[in-house]
């Protein structure tokens, strides 16, 4: 079939390429959203446009005939519309227990029993190596090498450079994730036997079994082979002669989109695109002859990736997935779906390619305290010059059951932090207790406190609030499908 569409693999650095920018003069002219200057000399809206344009574009939206949001304003919408994320979950896991074991569903409560037991943190340590364990899961592109890697990006003008960079982080990321991606399509391989005819299932059994489940990060050339010569070629046979077009076809798009992943971080691949940045001088400037080290350590940190996730935080995401899985597909009773729909969207808004920041959920039980927290991590943000150190800043929020809502603004930088915190309206008057035992777990810790505010929280503030320039990047590639 010809190629109507035109589609071609998009080039990964984004740098001055197809840009728009909302106000762009060029562009302005043909685009209906430009809201046009107030007429002094006519009684017209605030913003400019008379009745009847306004309801040819309130007419458009609710037709949806034409859509002049972006991917990335649709993100920031929905971003601002997922607030409720950490209440809804502290209600399923902390107040609406009692009416799940109410309902009779000995499933659904045995799922909640075992996801609170592995929220209970028995001392600090245990606490402690439950938020490691969440930051392994997450800050995967960390440590001196990408430390570096980020400086390149920003200080080099070479485009060759930044193209081979993008490149070679999106094959890391594959090569790291080997493990999981496995996990998915071994997952995938036993939804798609269940949906299928039974006269193919036992066939397909023997294939699937022909694949190495256990195989390490970056060997995946006997897997491939398995993939591509005898496993994906039976399911394409199957849905062309059983016409099933539902359930099989959809299970087995998302295979093939894992298996691509999958092969694409092959260990061989991946040094191709490391000796491809090799080819640069400032990249081979940079590293001044540790090249072959810095490699060797990659490869390494890559390959005990699947080590990071410890027993804990295994049970704890599997028991997380579990719960969501069977309320959202309304065993936990019809009037709790959208409750389970409410975390899952968030949880995945949050985890969208366009988020730029790193975002932890995190609940937990400690000394008879049910805690639920979310935090969200700027590792790169915006320094007023160069010459300043790197600048962290996060913004937490976490709910005590006991006590109320805080929220945390917090900047560290030259080990040096200034701090905002927003605590439940009737701890306010004990600001000052607060800031000098806050003081002393900083300075245990080796960082000076230079500014630290403490205030009565009255509302709740957003992500796009603490973190404006996430906003700022509705100026790139503006796309809608």
């Amino acid at each position: 079939m010809a190629n109507i569409l035109q589609v071609t693999t998009p080039n990964l650095n984004t740098d001055n390429r197809n840009m728009q920018s909302p106000i762009d003069p060029r562009a302005a002219g043909d685009n209906a959203a430009v809201r046009n200057a107030v007429d002094p000399t006519r009684v017209v809206r605030a913003d400019g446009r008379d009745g009847e344009q306004a309801g040819d574009s309130a007419q458009n939206d609710v037709l949806g005939a034409i859509n002049y949001e972006s991917n990335y304003s649709a993100f920031i919408k929905g971003l601002g519309e997922s607030q409720d994320l950490a209440q809804a979950l502290e209600r399923l896991l902390f107040t609406d227990t009692s009416i799940f074991q109410a309902s009779g569903n000995t499933e659904i409560t045995a799922l909640v029993d075992q996801f609170l037991m592995s929220l209970r943190m028995d001392s600090p340590e245990d606490l402690l190596q439950f938020l490691q364990g969440q930051q392994e899961l997450q800050a995967r592109f960390s440590g001196e090498f990408f430390h570096k890697i980020r400086t390149l990006m920003t200080q080099s003008s070479s485009e060759s450079l930044k193209d081979a960079i993008l490149a070679f982080l999106k094959g890391y990321n594959n090569y790291a994730s080997g493990s999981h991606l496995l996990q998915q399509m071994h997952s995938l391989t036993e939804d798609i036997e269940q949906l299928m005819l039974r006269s193919f299932r036992e066939e397909f059994r023997e294939l699937a079994r022909a694949m190495n489940w256990d195989a390490a990060n970056g060997d995946t050339s006997e897997n491939a082979g398995v993939l591509n010569g005898r496993l994906i070629p039976f399911l394409s046979r199957y849905i062309s002669q059983t016409h099933d077009y539902g359930a099989v076809r959809d299970a087995t798009m998302l295979l093939i989109f894992n298996a691509v992943r999958y092969q694409n971080g092959d260990e061989g691949r991946l040094l191709q695109l490391f000796d491809r940045m090799l080819d640069d001088r400032d990249f081979a400037r940079l590293f001044q002859g540790e090249e072959q080290s810095t490699l060797e350590q990659l490869l390494q940190t890559g390959a005990d990736a699947a080590a990071a996730q410890k027993p804990v935080m295994a049970e704890f995401a599997d028991s997380l997935a579990k719960l969501l899985l069977h309320g959202a597909n309304g065993q936990a009773g019809l009037e709790n779906v959208q409750q389970f729909y409410t975390i899952m969207n968030g949880m995945l808004m949050n985890e969208s390619v366009y988020m730029p920041l790193l975002h932890f959920m995190i609940p937990f039980q400690y000394e008879d305290n049910n805690v639920v927290s979310e935090m969200w991590i700027d590792p790169d943000a915006r320094r007023g010059s160069a010459e300043e150190g790197r600048k962290i800043k996060l913004f937490l929020k976490f709910d005590i059951q006991s006590l109320g809502k805080f929220e945390l603004v917090m900047t560290l930088q030259d080990r040096e932090s200034k701090m905002q915190l927003f605590v439940p309206p009737h701890l306010a008057k004990q600001d000052k207790q607060i800031q000098t035992d806050v003081s002393e777990i900083l300075k245990k810790n080796g960082i000076r406190l230079g500014q630290f505010s403490v205030y009565g929280r009255v509302r709740d503030r957003k992500v796009t609030e603490v973190f404006p320039e996430i906003r700022e990047k509705e100026t790139t590639i503006n796309v809608r499908i």
